[in-house]
């Protein structure tokens, strides 16, 4: 059973965010308020345990975050949420933080270029040449691609992207309830959608239009679950059972094991989405599987 911290924090989205995600016209209303004042720095109090970096990348903000006094070994590229339309919030930083306090390890977080003003081609112009940077100075040390929601399906078009050009392929990659299929025509959503407190499939299909720009949604570098995933490096996928991401999950993850890829998939009962973003008991939980699966060895 779901922790009353976890139940507060769902009925809270509910109220706050489902009314705006759900249709077309609450995502437009929600940009036309939150383009203005959204802001992606990270939290001033951080500085005081982490060293982060900010430079610039592709004409857009980078930033590197580690543990103070370490020497980050794995290199960890994190690609946030938020629809493809929406900043990097301080949960995204808060989570990050948690997880570098344990890690010895260097995130590496782009602000890439966001929907409508831009396009799904303009943040590959941006995150493709970082991957190939990383793969450069990661100078054999260990490389990990990470993200939730629209990040995590991302890093998985990310992963299949870098192996059609050639770039020697991630050692994990870690999807956080990732979108991975933009078209989210999976009948099985249509179940899970009235017990998501979050998403709602129109808005959500009306933000993977604004971000594809007229493109196939089931381009792979839009939908990687339509992409080859034979050679898919291992992964890793959390997702709740209130997410209505999760039925595609669910059929990455068995086409994937099917293609005979290292897989796993953890589905967390009564859980909505991004979950492990947040101060709840499930949300530490799931950090602490995080960090056993990033600390671990990657055959």
């Amino acid at each position: 059973m779901a922790s009353i911290r976890s139940r507060l924090l769902s009925l809270a989205i509910g109220l706050l965010r489902k009314k705006t995600s759900s249709t077309a016209e609450g995502i437009h209303r929600r940009l036309k308020s939150a383009r203005p004042r959204q802001n992606c720095n990270p939290p001033k109090r951080l500085n005081r345990d982490f060293d982060i970096q900010r430079s610039e990348f592709e004409g857009y903000p980078l930033y590197e975050l580690s543990a103070r006094d370490t020497k980050p070994e794995l290199n960890i590229i994190y690609l946030h949420g938020g629809a493809y339309l929406f900043e990097m919030t301080v949960f995204h930083w808060k989570f990050l933080a948690d997880l570098a306090t344990e890690l010895n390890a260097r995130f590496i977080i782009p602000i890439y270029p966001l929907a409508p003003e831009n396009n799904w081609q303009d943040v590959f112009a941006m995150v493709m040449p970082l991957y190939r940077r990383t793969v450069k100075n990661a100078d054999g040390g260990r490389f990990v691609l990470m993200g939730d929601s629209a990040g995590g399906g991302l890093a998985a078009a990310m992963a299949l992207e870098a192996r059609i050009q050639g770039m020697p392929a991630v050692d994990q990659i870690v999807l956080l309830s990732p979108w991975l299929d933009l078209s989210l025509t999976n009948h099985a959503i249509a179940m899970v959608e009235p017990d998501d407190p979050w998403l709602g499939v129109e808005g959500a299909r009306e933000a993977g239009r604004l971000y594809a720009d007229g493109h196939d949604l089931k381009d792979y570098r839009l939908s990687p679950i339509y992409g080859d995933l034979a050679e898919l490096p291992p992964t890793r996928i959390y997702v709740g059972t209130r997410d209505i991401l999760a039925p595609d999950c669910i059929s990455f993850t068995e086409i994937a094991d099917a293609c005979g890829c290292d897989i796993e998939l953890m589905i967390a009962p009564d859980m909505f989405h991004v979950w492990m973003l947040f101060d709840i008991p499930e949300g530490r939980q799931t950090r602490i599987s995080i960090l056993d699966g990033l600390s671990g060895p990657v055959d």
